[in-house]
């Protein structure tokens, strides 16, 4: 039962599956049904492009799993993700974007670089790193009110260590690294 529950907790709080949810509410905040729009285009270039990468790269045999579970696959994916995470930028600003949605790209390249340095030499959680970055852009957008979503990190800690995927360090470092760069881009351009 822990097994199945902490392989759940695993794919739900997944940056990619959680995008599904936080872009739709921080699209809302930024203009109603059009900023709603603004944050599927978003969606569809910071986590299709990445997702179809590993998607391909499972059918080619360059991935070993959706998880990347080998700290050697992470930086390609994660170069791949950065240059995902411009093109968004790019398009976002052009086309006119509200500042709330092409701070998206902004900060998902700036975890991006940091995750790809640190993946480097280390494994570092990039479910930690999320769950505690999406947490800081709702504290954000919607004020101390959404700060309970912090209350997940522990569950996610607790999945991840269940499922051997990291150390208490690797989980740690990812949610304050999550926090702390999320915290720093919505300072500087928010």
């Amino acid at each position: 039962m822990r097994d199945h529950l902490a392989r759940w907790v695993s794919v739900f709080f997944d940056s990619s599956v959680l995008s599904l949810v936080i872009f739709p509410l921080v699209g809302w905040r930024a203009g109603g049904w059009p900023g709603v729009a603004w944050a599927m285009l978003a969606f569809a270039m910071l986590t299709g492009i990445p997702l179809a990468y590993v998607a391909l790269g499972i059918r080619k045999g360059w991935v070993s799993d959706w998880e990347l579970s080998r700290r050697s696959e992470r930086p390609r994916f994660i170069l791949v993700s950065l240059s995902s995470d411009l093109l968004a930028l790019v398009v976002l600003r052009a086309l006119g974007a509200p500042r709330l949605i092409w701070l998206l790209p902004l900060i998902y390249a700036a975890l991006g670089l940091t995750m790809w340095t640190i993946s480097n030499f280390w494994k570092i959680s990039l479910h930690m790193v999320g769950v505690a970055g999406f947490a800081t852009l709702l504290t954000y957008v919607y004020g101390p009110a959404a700060a309970w979503t912090f209350a997940f990190l522990p569950l996610v800690a607790w999945a991840r260590l269940h499922r051997r995927k990291h150390t208490p360090a690797q989980l740690v470092a990812g949610a304050l690294a999550g926090a702390l760069i999320t915290a720093l881009i919505l300072k500087g351009w928010g």
